[in-house]
């Protein structure tokens, strides 16, 4: 009894790993297109990205590109902010400095829809992106934020949509001069990126791409 008890109790456990293994597979996807190499990109106009802080918002004109040498479980998209404005300025700017954004860990949610794990990398670790509006400048390094970026297959037409719901981005800021309405310079937290709209990625060779 005892012995036919361990036999079921090994079984059980194969069979559980077994699952596991078989549900990772199933809810891990790729980014992938029908040829390679696949640039997409997108733009959004002024007000459809808000990264917010304590002082306020920072909203430009965003054009996102990324480009596929093969299937891959990560995606590099190189962001490019213009026509900026920032806590209550109306001129701002937003240096990326070599800094980009890797999507990973795209999982299946229901038809067509993702979640991707956003990641905010840089050349070096010293390196830094910098907001600069008036009397008032931050810095955002290297990180992981929380939140997600959904993204959603448009089969038809051959591309992908994609919105961010990014939270919890750490940044610094380096200056706090007169009429800047932040709390004094220093490390900060509670950072979030969101797009009201989802931006559309477009191959530029007229290639389909997607996630799956």
């Amino acid at each position: 009894m005892i012995r036919n008890l361990k036999t079921l109790g090994v079984a059980l456990c194969a069979v559980l790993a077994l699952t596991a293994v078989v549900a990772s597979a199933a809810s891990a996807a790729k980014y992938t297109a029908a040829s390679y190499p696949t640039t997409g990109t997108g733009e959004s106009p002024v007000g459809n990205d808000t990264f917010k802080t304590e002082a306020g918002t920072v909203e430009c004109k965003s054009h996102f590109e990324g480009t596929l040498t093969e299937a891959s479980a990560t995606l590099t998209v190189k962001p490019t902010y213009t026509n900026c404005r920032a806590f209550g300025f109306l001129e701002a700017s937003v240096e990326m400095n070599g800094c980009h954004y890797q999507f990973t860990e795209a999982t299946f949610t229901t038809a067509d829809e993702f979640h991707a794990v956003v990641h905010f990398l840089c050349t070096t670790s010293a390196t830094k992106t910098k907001v600069k509006a008036g009397t008032c400048e931050l810095e955002i390094g290297e990180q992981s934020p929380g939140g997600v970026v959904n993204i959603t297959n448009n089969t038809a037409a051959g591309d992908v949509s994609v919105k961010a719901a990014v939270t919890g981005i750490k940044y610094t800021v380096t200056q706090d001069g007169f009429g800047c309405p932040f709390g004094g310079t220093g490390a900060k937290e509670g950072g979030t990126y969101t797009q009201d709209a989802a931006v559309t990625f477009d191959s530029t060779n007229g290639a389909t791409i997607d996630v799956g």
